[in-house]
């Protein structure tokens, strides 16, 4: 909890999200990018269409016990903040920082700037664009979009992002009903040639599971707005695992029909690999309909990452371990604002996969960490959670961070380069924390930007 309490006229916010509204922001942060643009790059490392699909549903077991492990960390403490919330009570506020940093830099913007420009790469075929728009123009034009229109009309923005996931889930659902409609008529003999296995290593499968991994990053999602939400020690785990499981099907459904499109030739080390494969079964007309419900996908997941990051950015001004510019009425307005500037660089800096290397470890090491404060005792002193965590969450959580160190570990012997992003990301918030807390201290009467801010 927060050091001081907020006078009365402050103690709710304006917004109270619903489980529905929560569960789609959990989609939304999950099925953007990722699941449309790695298993081409997945598929190029392990040549296997079943080892990637095996691949996909580690990746989603571990991401389901992650949200019942971040689902506790909301019962204990049901405000937004993220990673940064937990580990700065639970740990160190420099532990915090750090976090802060990484879900700042990483974590949305670096997650915005993959569906950017994953949204330009499926839709940019379907625009005839004009010759003087420079490259990468219409992944900042998203980018610019959602992040102005979070900045300046957040509730309208909120109701268009839930109406926009509810979209993208009929559309994927009528794809994937297409795909095995289409794969039912085709040749045996095909298939059989689609789907041929091959050997495959424990780094390169650890490597993979990692960039998958950023394609279940989002089901943390809810916890950012933990203090906007509705009665959120029941609603945010709820709509923690709901958005998870819901997910993990649709990935491995998706990815099936995929994977079974065309032989491995045609797939591997290519991000369009849902064009691709829409292509081979229907030919040009359904590739033309799999490109834009991957743009609406895209779309609404740039939305509600712009949703989500600027409150981590005001949790952390509200504490003193960020400019005050990010408190007050307007405060995750300007946050919105810096998270698409930052966007905005990452847009014209790295390629997708360039970004797939990068977030897949940065992102799984600090949740990993947040998980692992469930075993420390809770920072809070009116804590009226129970002291014991239930044996579920126990179990989960012991998964979720065993698991992730493993493969962190496995894809760092494999090839040290991947975690070059990583260590630097640290590194910088390092160095940069000294100054931050000689610039920024602590207000701990500062008024909190999570509330006022509409």
């Amino acid at each position: 909890m927060p050091a001081s309490t907020p006078p009365p006229h402050q103690s709710q916010p304006h917004h109270q999200y619903g489980l529905i509204t929560l569960s789609a922001l959990v989609v939304t942060g999950m099925i953007g990018s990722g699941v449309f643009t790695t298993s081409g790059f997945a598929l190029d490392s392990l040549g296997s269409p079943q080892a990637v699909l095996s691949a996909w549903a580690v990746a989603g077991l571990i991401a389901t016990c992650g949200a019942v492990a971040f689902g506790a960390l909301a019962v204990r403490m049901p405000e937004s903040g993220g990673e940064y919330l937990y580990l700065s009570r639970a740990v160190h506020p420099l532990a915090g920082f750090l976090a802060g940093i990484v879900s700042l830099t990483a974590g949305f913007s670096g997650s915005v700037a993959l569906a950017a420009l994953a949204c330009e790469r499926y839709v940019g075929p379907l625009i005839s664009l004009p010759t003087w728009l420079p490259e990468h123009g219409i992944a900042a034009a998203v980018v610019l979009i959602c992040g102005l229109g979070h900045a300046t009309a957040s509730r309208l923005a909120v109701r268009a992002n839930t109406l926009i996931v509810l979209v993208k889930i009929i559309a994927i659902t009528t794809l994937i009903t297409a795909g095995y409609l289409a794969l039912a008529g085709r040749d045996p003999a095909t298939l059989e040639q689609a789907t041929a296995v091959s050997t495959v290593s424990l780094g390169s499968f650890a490597s993979t599971v990692m960039w998958i991994s950023f394609s279940y990053a989002g089901f943390n999602q809810a916890v950012y707005v933990a203090s906007e939400a509705r009665d959120p020690q029941r609603t945010v785990p709820k709509a923690l695992l709901t958005g998870t499981i819901l997910t993990t099907v649709v990935y491995l459904l998706l990815n099936d029909v995929f994977l079974r499109s065309a032989d491995v030739e045609a797939l591997a080390g290519r991000p369009e690999v849902a064009a691709l494969a829409a292509a081979a079964l229907g030919g040009p007309t359904f590739e033309w309909w799999m490109r834009l419900a991957i743009g609406v996908s895209t779309f609404s997941a740039v939305a509600g990452m712009m949703m989500a990051g600027p409150r981590v950015s005001a949790s952390m001004a509200r504490d003193g371990v960020f400019p005050r510019l990010f408190t007050g009425p307007h405060g995750i307005s300007r946050a919105a604002v810096l998270q698409t500037v930052l966007a905005l660089f990452l847009v014209g800096q790295a390629s997708i996969l360039d970004l797939l290397n990068y977030l897949g470890v940065t992102l799984s090491l600090f949740s990993a960490f947040a998980v692992a404060t469930l075993w420390l005792p809770s920072p809070t002193p009116d804590d009226k959670t129970p002291s014991r965590l239930p044996p579920h969450v126990v179990v989960a959580s012991i998964l979720y961070f065993g698991a992730t160190a493993v493969f962190i570990v496995l894809m760092s012997l494999f090839d040290p380069r991947y975690m070059l992003g990583t260590v630097a990301t640290i590194a910088f918030g390092g160095l940069a924390w000294p100054l931050v807390r000689r610039l920024t201290p602590p207000n701990t009467a500062a008024s909190d930007g999570l509330v006022e801010d509409r």
